[in-house]
Parts: structure tokens; C-alpha cells; sequence
């Protein structure tokens, strides 16, 4: 692998054989960034929820009605992303926390995580291992915003405007 600090995002990616990658926010409607970030970044996690999904994805996604932009996004998270899989976790449009690796071929619920103790976080986790993280006070501007990314999580392919902003930037 060549060095961390000279790598770029589309180096990964060839480096991994992958040509998609993922970005995340992790914040309840832009509140709570920070704690979150630092939640996720000390526990090698990321996370997903939704208060209509309190189970098992896989057991209840048949019967829960969600609107058709979450169904995708748990559809992604919990079966779409392999192991492998990059995921840029950003905060907001305009700066990075970190690049994960997914580590695990399936996601985890806890109901825990959700039921208000003092170190909440999202019910439906993935592990991962952390190829670049920032504190959130240095977190790492990126080149030009990536506007319209309003969902918690997306796919991003090449040929794409976030493709092309994202895959360049230097690691």
C-alpha cells in the first residue's frame, strides 16, 4: 500500500478493486455531530436509525412503512455494503471526519443504543476500521461542498459530481 499520507480516495478504490464508494452523515437533523463523530470514531462503528425501525432490518423490512428514500438507505446499509467497502463519514456538505473500511459481512442491532442512556447512538451498526479519522476540531475540509446531500447515506458511483470532487481528494 503506498504511503497514508500521499494516498488519494481513488487510490483506495483501485487499491481495493472497488468503483463505488459510500458517504455518511452521522448527526440527528445536524444536531449532535460532534458527540456522535466521537462515538463512532473510539467505537470503530457507524451507524444507522430510524424510530419506525426497531428491529432487525432483515426481520421487519416486509412489514414497516417507511418512506421509500429510508427503505433504500437500510437497504444499502444493512445488506448492500460489503466487506471492503470505503465510506467517507462527512459532516454536513463541506468537511470529512473519516474513511472506514467495513470489517464485518453483516450489520448488528442493538436496541440499547437507541434507548436513551447517556452514550445514545444509532440502533443498526457496522463495524469498521479506520484508514484516516480526524478529531472533530481538525476535521479535513473538502475542495468544494458536496450540496444536495441531505439523506443519511448514499452511494457514490463514478462519472458522477460527488464522484469527482471526492475521489481526488488527498488522504
Amino acid at each position: 500500500m503506498q504511503g497514508i499520507e500521499r494516498m488519494t480516495v481513488r487510490n483506495l478504490l483501485s487499491e481495493k478493486g472497488n468503483d463505488y464508494f459510500y458517504i455518511m452523515h452521522l448527526s440527528y437533523e445536524r444536531r449532535e455531530r460532534e458527540r456522535l463523530w466521537n462515538y463512532a470514531e473510539r467505537r470503530k462503528i457507524i451507524g444507522l436509525e430510524h424510530h419506525d425501525v426497531n428491529d432487525d432490518w432483515n426481520n421487519v423490512r416486509e412489514s414497516v412503512e417507511i418512506s421509500g428514500i429510508w427503505r433504500k438507505q437500510f437497504e444499502m446499509f444493512c445488506n448492500e455494503m460489503k466487506v471492503d467497502n470505503l465510506v467517507l463519514v462527512l459532516n454536513g456538505w463541506d468537511s470529512l471526519l473519516g474513511i472506514a473500511e467495513v470489517i464485518e459481512r453483516h450489520h448488528q442491532y442493538d436496541e440499547n443504543l437507541s434507548s436513551g442512556s447517556v452514550e445514545r447512538f444509532f440502533d443498526h451498526i457496522r463495524k469498521v476500521r479506520w484508514i484516516r479519522d480526524y478529531e472533530y476540531a481538525n476535521r479535513r475540509r473538502l475542495p468544494q461542498p458536496i450540496e444536495g446531500f441531505n439523506n443519511t447515506l448514499s452511494k457514490v458511483k463514478p462519472n458522477t459530481h460527488r464522484w469527482s470532487i471526492l475521489t481526488n481528494l488527498n488522504i
